[in-house]
């Protein structure tokens, strides 16, 4: 996560809605001509769709993480998978990451398409397609799936598409067109299955998106591949608060078709919030104890978040990796506070006269949030993202089992 210090923003000014800004990369001011394993056109984090105001603080409620819902789908105990995702914008940082970890995966997503304006999947720009990754995963025994985003291309500009969506999902010739594409795609370079990652969707695409998972993976179980597909996060089906591109996802729906759903439980706090935990302990219960009622506990991958953020009175944070974090701790030296009520920790510092509040994940934060999914069933983990994380986490989640 990486990341020249000298930034403008890539995307600005995109509404959903006309209620709130999306924003999910930065780009370094002269794109970097990548080589081989080495991409670093993106930045560190990898926000899903921005939260309303009142979301946030929806999120500062405490509720007993032990509490079940109406319907509860854990009862049996299972074998954990985990999957960790490798950005094409760090690719390098990540794939070390992964080959020094191997053992405790399952299974990698890898960042490298785009779903374009016409509903063709290209590769992104910057994104460099390295066969040696899916080969070493196969020989560790890990599966591979090759993540496809509305997220436009760096010569398209603009946010997440739900237009591009549209083209690909509102009719059955449109939808075969797009499956078959997508089928093709997993043959190319041997992936194992699609990574759907179709955000800021609107809810009047929730029917047709459905109907497209659905058909999709009747078509990629017939080729022996999976489907995983990314979720936003929401406490409950139809809550205005998280009017956050989660309406189109029918979960319960979803989950009788798409071997996994990975829900994204981070960005509580984002970078236009105020400050606050990437992902507290209370927030990531009230959406599993959600979850859990509709969606089956083997298709469940609950989202670990691994970076920050540095806010301070320039409007935007900036996003931080743990290694990045550690290089602000030698240089300010500031105090660290641990958040007993979310789980994480943060500190303030002072540069240049401007006060900055840190918030970060870590392994501590690591260790209460497998605590909660203990308590909760929940045994499946993504990692958002591979490279410059705290590498305790690995240490952590081997001494886990």
């Amino acid at each position: 996560m990486l990341i020249i210090l000298l930034i403008v923003e890539l995307f600005v000014g995109f509404l959903i809605g006309g209620t709130y800004l999306y924003l999910r990369f930065k780009a370094p001011i002269t794109p970097i001509t990548p080589v081989a394993n080495v991409t670093t056109h993106k930045p560190i984090n990898y926000n899903p769709q921005r939260p309303t105001k009142k979301q946030d603080n929806q999120s500062n409620e405490t509720t007993n993480p032990s509490s079940p819902p109406s319907q509860i789908l854990y009862e049996n105990a299972q074998t954990r998978k985990v999957l960790g995702w490798i950005p094409y914008w760090d690719q390098q940082a990540a794939f070390s990451s992964f080959k020094k970890n191997a053992d405790v995966f399952d299974f990698t997503s890898i960042f490298w398409y785009v779903l374009r304006s016409n509903g063709t999947i290209k590769k992104y720009p910057y994104a460099v397609e390295d066969p040696s990754i899916i080969k070493f995963a196969h020989s560790k025994n890990v599966k591979v799936l090759a993540l496809i985003a509305n997220l436009p291309a760096e010569d398209e500009g603009g946010n997440w598409d739900s237009e591009r969506v549209d083209k690909v999902i509102k009719t059955s010739t449109a939808r075969q067109k797009h499956i078959a594409d997508l089928v093709a795609l997993t043959k190319r370079l041997g992936f194992d299955g699609i990574n759907i990652d179709y955000e800021a969707l609107r809810a009047d695409q929730k029917n047709n998106f459905s109907l497209f998972i659905k058909e999709l993976a009747t078509a990629l179980h017939k080729n022996n591949k999976l489907l995983a597909v990314a979720l936003h996060p929401k406490p409950e089906e139809n809550n205005p608060q998280y009017s956050n591109g989660s309406e189109a996802q029918d979960w319960k729906e979803l989950g009788k078709y798409a071997d996994q759903l990975h829900l994204m439980t981070y960005e509580e706090h984002w970078e236009t919030s105020e400050p606050g935990p990437i992902a507290s302990v209370p927030w990531v219960s009230l959406i599993l104890n959600y979850a859990r009622g509709v969606i089956p506990s083997n298709k469940l991958f609950v989202g670990v978040p691994m970076y920050g953020y540095d806010w301070s009175n320039s409007g935007v944070a900036n996003g931080l990796t743990y290694q990045d974090v550690l290089a602000l701790i030698k240089r300010y030296k500031p105090k660290i506070s641990w958040d007993s009520k979310s789980q994480s920790n943060h500190f303030t510092y002072k540069a240049g006269g401007t006060t900055h509040n840190v918030w970060y994940e870590d392994n501590a934060s690591f260790k209460a949030k497998l605590d909660l999914f203990k308590q909760l069933g929940t045994t499946n983990l993504a990692f958002w993202r591979l490279g410059h994380e705290d590498t305790r986490v690995w240490t952590t989640l081997r001494n886990s089992k």
